[in-house]
């Protein structure tokens, strides 16, 4: 019997990974149906597929509640490398997905990882003294060995932002892959250099919800106008997993002297 537990399990964890390394190369599809709302909202995630366990066992999942009573270390930072790449935005059905071209890469406290993709959620998934944003960026990166790190960004509305501007110009209703090849952004335009951040481990906030995630949420929100979130709105009303647990998990606030 516990050989059987333990090739099931076996069997599960290489699901996770090849599903894990589907999610961050922006895979257009996953195995099986999930969404935000009906008969596969997030609190189904779990019993949709072996695949998805995790969502509903998982010790360590995002996202969660943010508070600066946090640990505070002043030891680690961000840098980010980024390059510009040609537009290819990447309607899956769940957010709109901009996938970015191999070269550009994060420090994060010493350790590189590659940029891989970037998306958006509405509301804001992680909630920072108890309140949630108009919506939240998540930049997504992948080490040599396939470790994941994200790094969050809360938007809120206010004035418009040249980028998402240049993104939301180019949507379409239609899922698919976009390639707007003579369009070139830069995501170095969503985040500072050396801002202060929350730091903790997590998970994936999407199916399979694979965990050993490190994330970097930034203290500071990044705006974009009422327009361009109501636009984005119009696509996905809301795209957000719910809160969990925390678990006692350890998160620190970073906070650098420059900021």
């Amino acid at each position: 019997m516990k050989s059987t537990k333990v090739i099931h399990w076996i069997l599960v964890c290489l699901l996770f990974s090849f599903s894990t390394i589907s999610v961050v190369l922006g895979a257009e599809k996953t195995t099986h149906s999930w969404g935000y709302e009906g008969d596969n909202n997030p609190s189904q995630w779990g019993r949709l597929s072996a695949e998805y366990e995790t969502c509903a066992m998982g010790l360590f999942q995002s996202p969660i509640h943010l508070t600066p009573s946090n640990l505070i270390r002043q030891d680690g930072k961000i840098e980010t490398h980024y390059q510009p790449t040609p537009l290819v935005i990447n309607n899956n059905g769940h957010t709109i997905q901009i996938n970015y071209e191999p070269g550009s890469y994060a420090m994060i406290n010493g350790k590189k990882y590659e940029l891989k993709q970037f998306h958006f959620h509405t509301p804001s998934e992680h909630s920072l003294n108890g309140k949630k944003s108009d919506m939240e960026l998540h930049l997504v990166h992948q080490n040599e060995k396939g470790n994941i790190a994200v790094i969050g960004v809360f938007i809120e509305a206010g004035k418009a932002n040249s980028t998402v501007t240049t993104i939301w110009n180019h949507l379409s209703e239609t899922e698919g892959i976009q390639e707007v090849k003579e369009q070139i952004i830069n995501a170095s335009d969503f985040i500072a250099n050396n801002a202060s951040y929350f730091h903790y481990q997590g998970s994936l906030t999407t199916p399979p919800c694979s965990e050993n995630v490190i994330w970097n949420v930034m203290r500071e929100p990044l705006e974009a106008s009422r327009q361009q979130i109501d636009q984005f709105m119009k696509l996905y009303p809301m795209n957000a997993r719910p809160i969990q647990e925390h678990n006692n998990r350890l998160v620190e606030l970073i906070i650098n002297q420059s900021s």
